[in-house]
């Protein structure tokens, strides 16, 4: 495996679906924010006043918006200040650094340390996730509050070999900087879920309230339900554009970190063995916490469903260009 042209090919495509995110809130914002001065306009105006566009009603509602996804984004960010150790509790993760309980956790330690040093990274916190799936991420806003979650499943099912390659290819998350951009893509993902929120709650609002015959009330409850409504479809759209952007990214990161652990340990197999043990696993990669899915992009391979066939097996092609498709039954 060509591991350094990989990794140059899937920095080159990410810096270019950063962009391509950027691009996609900024035309989002303004869009919107041209929808609702237009709205606004119409409905907070007497009829004979001129109904041409106010640009100044565009503008504060733009920056409105704007200011909306920031604060959204930066309460996410806030939230997980205390670095990796936030998402792996959330899981229901066991650090075992101190105090492993078995073999298997004494094993996943030494492997840990051995990556550590080949990727010149700080030991990180080591948590077990109770899950019986197979897969592990790496999370922190940085390489000093850094920790790796493994499943209990991983460290069980997979040999020291195949072990050592999720564990690298985590290292390399840490070692890329992915574990910063992770966290950066769920806070906006998050700022534009807020706009769902806030629609959903106008929403609410205007049907709580009783039709009025008094005029200005009445224009004031169909303010409320129609600006409900589009905040609504914002932030839907905006959900799923930047879920879709965000999975695209991960992909690339994904490929990234897989060439970076065939450079830290020197052999594709252990990494690909752990991938065709995932397509043979009854439980997958699937982790069964609620609301797992704003942090699939994190995981060694996407927690959502048991099988991801297609990523599944490019990823293992691109490792063994000689794989037959078949998985490794468990």
């Amino acid at each position: 495996m060509k591991f350094f042209q990989h990794q140059a090919r899937a920095k080159h495509r990410t810096l270019k679906l950063l962009l391509l995110m950027a691009l996609a809130v900024s035309c989002l914002i303004s869009v919107s924010s041209l929808g609702i001065g237009l709205l606004l306009r119409e409905l907070l105006h007497e009829s004979s006043q001129p109904k041409e566009l106010s640009w100044t009603i565009v503008a504060v509602v733009a920056l409105l918006m704007l200011l909306v996804v920031l604060l959204g984004s930066g309460y996410k960010t806030w939230r997980l200040r205390a670095g990796g150790k936030v998402i792996a509790e959330f899981f229901g993760g066991r650090l075992i650094n101190a105090a492993p309980r078995d073999h298997d956790e004494q094993r996943l330690l030494n492997i840990v340390e051995e990556m550590a040093l080949a990727s010149g990274s700080v030991m990180p916190g080591v948590y077990v996730l109770p899950d019986a799936s197979i897969n592990a991420f790496a999370a922190g806003l940085d390489p000093e509050h850094a920790v790796l979650g493994v499943t209990r499943g991983a460290i069980t099912h997979l040999n020291r070999e195949e072990l050592q390659g999720m564990i690298a290819h985590e290292f390399s998350h840490i070692h890329n900087g992915d574990m910063r951009l992770n966290t950066r893509l769920l806070s906006v993902i998050h700022g534009l879920l807020v706009f769902s929120l806030a629609g959903m709650a106008l929403l609410r609002q205007a049907e709580q309230q009783h039709l009025s015959s008094d005029r200005n009330r009445f224009i004031w409850q169909i303010v409320f339900a129609l600006l409900g409504l589009a905040l609504l479809i914002l932030g839907s759209l905006g959900t799923l554009l930047g879920n879709l952007i965000k999975a695209a990214i991960c992909r690339q990161r994904e490929f990234l970190a897989d060439a970076s652990a065939v450079q830290f340990t020197r052999t594709p197999l252990g990494i690909s063995g752990a991938l065709k043990k995932i397509g043979g696993c009854s439980a997958g990669s699937r982790l069964e916490v609620f609301s797992a899915t704003q942090y699939s992009h994190m995981f060694f391979h996407q927690g959502l469903k048991r099988r991801l066939g297609r990523l599944l097996a490019t990823r293992i092609q691109r490792l063994d260009p000689q794989w037959d498709g078949r998985f490794a039954v468990l």
